[in-house]
C-alpha cells in the first residue's frame, strides 16, 4: 500500500508543477503584453511615433487571444491526461475545468475590450 501511495503523490507532484509552470506562462505572457498594450496606449495619446513598428493595439490583442486560446487548451489537455492516465478522479475536478475556463474567459474578454476600445 505505501508504494502506491509514493507512486500517488509523486504524480500528484507532477501534475501540480506542470500545471503551476502552464499557468505561469499564461499568466506572465498575459501581463507582458498588457503592460506593453499600456505603454502603446500611452504613447498613442501623447499623439507620437508607433511603440513597435507597425504593430497596432488590435495586433497586439489578437495575438494574445491566440496565445490564450491555445494555453487553456494544453493546460486542459495536460490535466485531463493526468487524471485519465495517472491520478483518476483525484485531479482535474469538474471545479478545476471551471476554473480554468473561466479565466481564460476572463482574459478574453478583456482582450477583445482592449482590441475594441
Amino acid at each position: 500500500m505505501l508504494e502506491i501511495d509514493e507512486k500517488k503523490l509523486s504524480g500528484l507532484n507532477t501534475y501540480i508543477d506542470g500545471k503551476m509552470k502552464r499557468y505561469g506562462l499564461l499568466f506572465s505572457v498575459n501581463g507582458g503584453a498588457f503592460a506593453i498594450a499600456q505603454l502603446m496606449a500611452d504613447q498613442d495619446k501623447a499623439a507620437t511615433s508607433i511603440l513597435l513598428g507597425h504593430l497596432r493595439l488590435w495586433h497586439l490583442a489578437v495575438g494574445s487571444i491566440i496565445f490564450t486560446v491555445l494555453m487553456v487548451i494544453d493546460i486542459y489537455l495536460w490535466g485531463q491526461m493526468m487524471r485519465n492516465n495517472f491520478l483518476g478522479n483525484f485531479a482535474f475536478t469538474l471545479a478545476g475545468k471551471s476554473i480554468l475556463l473561466l479565466l481564460g474567459m476572463l482574459i478574453i474578454a478583456a482582450w477583445v475590450l482592449v482590441a475594441i476600445g
